[in-house]
């Protein structure tokens, strides 16, 4: 009796492995996306940076009005404002803010100063 195929044992222990894989991976890969999409609020907010310093060496001050920068950012998953900064006269905070994505994410933050710091709640910030 030369029989050819898989035990049921067999077909067991690799379900059980590619479930444990499956485990440990997919909150990985839904981390790196997350990571990812943190790009958006980055280039997003650089964008906003560099035209405020357009904005200010024509009018020698910043705004906090958008419409006033002339620029389209993308608001996939990001949105953006610019405040003024209550601690410093004559500045600016741009702040992206996560629209959608897990409870975790949204409503997180990202924002950048005149100066380029960044800062907010966003949890891969760093």
């Amino acid at each position: 009796m030369n029989r050819k195929g898989f035990t049921l044992v067999e077909v067991l222990i690799v379900v059980i492995i590619l479930g444990i894989l499956a485990a440990i991976g997919i909150p990985q890969f839904a981390t790196s996306i997350e990571k990812a999409k943190g790009g958006e609020a980055r280039a997003g907010l650089g964008h906003l940076q560099t035209a405020e310093k357009v904005y200010y060496a024509e009018n020698e001050t910043y705004t906090v009005n958008t419409a006033d920068l002339d620029i389209t950012l993308t608001n996939r998953y990001w949105d953006f404002t610019i405040a003024g900064n209550p601690d410093i006269s004559n500045s600016y905070v741009a702040t992206a803010t996560r629209d959608g994505g897990t409870a975790a994410v949204d409503g997180t933050t990202i924002t950048m100063d005149e100066d380029g710091t960044l800062g907010g709640t966003w949890p891969y910030l760093n």
